[in-house]
């Protein structure tokens, strides 16, 4: 078995939920939690806000860097901030901890979403989205180097997430890889079904155009010319057969044929 570790830190993006997944794994692990930004201010004596006025950047960074080497050793779960991985000082400490260091991996998307839902719009206005996307490709890498373990979190709830965490720790070596390989699965079969989701939100759209117009609602050519060119995008695929491309266009066809009869029947 895996020792469980006596400090267990995560690190990630911002909006990847380690606040969240943090006090959760704390809960269901019945250990105790510290988030570094609040140990900040608590050392501080200061928001954060106010250290950035006060001190600027470059003072919240140091402080940073104190705080983070002095929870090293803290008998629980750590939750670290999204900019952990931007000073060479704190990546040192991080490669060199003790602690056992996860990763909480999303997608842009997914991120976005989170800091929405928790209110940081203005995060989403001062930066755009090319500007999101080109900080996360930047810490990516740093955060994947101190890291012992990545797990995926897109489409997870924060209970879902920390079970996984933990279940690590009960797994053996040759477990772990196995464990790390299926969550990534997870979290692509929750974006595949989210996508198939937003399609028959569209569904609805077209219904409602077709109707409008008296369109059939049934369009065998349209669907006869997708087939064949996803037939021919990965016609050397060894895995996309066409036999895997006709069975799920039938049962996402069959799916938006009944979308739309359902609702041209209200």
């Amino acid at each position: 078995m895996i020792k469980e570790p006596d400090t267990l830190m995560l690190v990630g993006f911002m909006g990847a939920g380690k606040t969240t997944v943090g006090k959760e794994i704390a809960r269901q692990h019945h250990s105790r939690f510290i988030d570094i930004d609040s140990e900040i201010e608590r050392v501080a004596g200061q928001t954060i806000p106010e250290i950035f006025i006060e001190r600027g950047e470059i003072g919240f960074r140091a402080l940073e860097t104190q705080v983070l080497a002095s929870v090293q050793t803290f008998n629980g779960v750590v939750a670290t901030g999204g900019g952990i991985v931007e000073r060479p000082e704190n990546i040192a400490v991080l490669k060199n901890s003790p602690a056992t260091i996860i990763y909480l991996h999303g997608n842009l998307e997914s991120t976005i979403g989170r800091l929405i839902i928790e209110g940081q719009r203005p995060l989403l206005q001062e930066k755009s989205t090319a500007e999101f996307f080109a900080l996360w490709k930047e810490r990516d890498p740093k955060y994947q180097s101190v890291a012992n373990m990545t797990v995926e979190t897109v489409g997870k709830t924060p209970a879902r997430i920390s079970a996984e965490i933990i279940a690590l720790f009960s797994a053996n070596e040759d477990e772990l890889a196995l464990l790390a390989l299926r969550s990534q699965i997870d979290a692509f079969d929750r974006q595949i079904f989210k996508i198939i989701a937003q399609r028959l939100e569209v569904v609805s759209s077209v219904a409602r155009y077709k109707e409008k117009f008296g369109l059939a609602t049934i369009q065998t050519n349209r669907m006869v010319r997708l087939r064949n060119d996803l037939k021919a995008d990965f016609a050397l695929s060894e895995d996309i057969t066409d036999d895997m491309i006709d069975a799920v266009m039938a049962i996402l066809m069959q799916a938006a044929i009944d979308k739309e009869n359902r609702q041209l029947d209200r």
